[in-house]
């Protein structure tokens, strides 16, 4: 940790959800940990530190929720969305547009998935740019396997359609997007950078596979993980950051 904290130039890229902000029955009410936007404000304004959050959902909501700071990239629905934010909270998108076919096919995707949660308690749909996802937290544990499985199996396995299942949640996509092919996009966009990714859910392993020598990676919780290191919960993932960001002020200091 102290190593990377001492390279010349740093990309902090971080999942959201089960990462910096805590799972909660409602996700619209998710927040960052006090003691994490604290040490992310402090990291936007050290030397050579770049922030980026890595989130399944949309740029927007990622924003709102999270308030980072100026100058954080943000990497939207598994990496369909990329941008930067401005000193005033403007998006500055990355260019992303859904070819006609898929546009069509996304419609079919929604209406399906939407008619599979209407037949189970307890589970609801979000609509994203390139993607349709069915949420289940707040169904009965029977009823969410059902309706995941439903998904997965049905609409999941039409031609175009790329299923992920998350952390109670399954996103049928019509393009075929990662965290990890995001992750690699942003780093050669940036330069040449070391790289921290810290994640839970299964989706951030594309993202912590791209890591090489001189990189970081960090899995928040008990899964199974190709990362070489690990942190028990989002409190832990705090101190990391906070930790990070004493020891890379001491050494610019120095």
């Amino acid at each position: 940790m102290r190593t990377f904290a001492a390279a010349p130039s740093v990309l902090i890229a971080l999942d959201f959800d089960g990462c910096l902000a805590p799972f909660v029955p409602d996700p619209a009410d998710a927040r960052p940990l006090p003691e994490a936007s604290e040490a992310l404000r402090r990291l936007a304004t050290a030397d050579g530190v770049q922030l980026a959050l890595v989130s399944g959902r949309p740029l927007e909501q990622l924003r709102d929720l999270a308030e980072p700071p100026a100058r954080t990239w943000l990497v939207g629905s598994h990496g369909a969305e990329t941008a930067e934010l401005d000193a005033d909270g403007t998006l500055q998108r990355v260019p992303f547009t859904l070819a006609g076919a898929e546009a069509d096919l996304l419609a079919e995707v929604t209406s399906a998935v939407e008619s599979i949660a209407a037949l189970q308690p307890g589970t609801w749909v979000e609509h994203k740019p390139a993607a349709a996802v069915l949420h289940t937290r707040t169904a009965a544990e029977d009823v969410a396997e059902r309706a995941l499985r439903a998904a997965h199996d049905g609409p999941g396995h039409w031609p175009g359609v790329h299923a992920m299942r998350g952390n109670q949640v399954v996103e049928l996509a019509v393009v075929d997007v990662t965290k990890g092919a995001a992750l690699t996009a942003l780093r050669e966009r940036l330069g040449d950078v070391a790289v921290l990714y810290a994640g839970d859910d299964v989706t951030d392993e594309t993202a912590l596979a791209t890591l090489g020598p001189g990189d970081l990676g960090i899995k928040v919780g008990h899964a199974e993980t190709v990362a070489p290191f690990r942190v028990a919960d989002e409190p832990a993932m705090a101190r990391v950051l906070t930790d990070l960001a004493s020891w890379r002020a001491s050494h610019h200091h120095e």
